[in-house]
């Protein structure tokens, strides 16, 4: 599994980041991430660079950048079984996810439509506030439901998601 952390996620997590590298692409298996604030709380926002499916943590701390890795294998399962995706196709997922390792950015695309949805949560976060989960399940539940435009038509992450967890083996 690849996360492509923006500069300002890296600088957040102290974390050094390698470049991007094609030859270990597999785009389902690849989630940008990006650091944003609300009401004075580290948020990331995790898009998968296939599907553009994305998942909301917020309240993020030290200690979990310091896990980083387990803290998003945990919140992709706990969303996917929320969504009602059956558990041994999400377990076939994390297994096939691997070990997590941290690159920089490289698709525009996927940045720029994490930024849409950074604009698209901004005035919605606060309905699902305060929360004892990092995982904000029913705001990611909402995002994934929200008509999306560009690189891949007009879709909704949700359903690409569904159409290529059905395809696993």
């Amino acid at each position: 599994m690849i996360i492509e952390c923006t500069k300002k996620l890296a600088d957040a997590m102290k974390i050094k980041i390698n470049p991007y590298n094609a030859a270990n692409a597999g785009s389902f298996y690849e989630w940008h991430a990006n650091l944003f604030v609300f009401d004075r709380r580290k948020g990331v926002i995790l898009m998968n660079n296939k599907t553009r499916y994305c998942i909301v943590l917020y309240g993020v701390k030290m200690e979990h950048f310091k896990r980083f890795d387990k803290v998003v294998l945990d919140a992709i399962r706990e969303t996917f079984l929320a969504e009602g995706f059956p558990e041994d196709t999400v377990d076939k997922y994390i297994t096939k996810c691997g070990d997590v390792d941290y690159t920089k950015t490289h698709d525009r695309s996927v940045l720029g439509q994490m930024k849409d949805f950074d604009i698209s949560i901004s005035w919605k976060i606060e309905e699902y506030l305060p929360s004892e989960n990092i995982n904000l399940i029913e705001l990611n539940k909402w995002v994934n439901n929200t008509l999306m435009c560009g690189s891949l038509n007009y879709a909704y992450p949700i359903d690409l998601m569904r159409e290529e967890l059905e395809g696993i083996d």
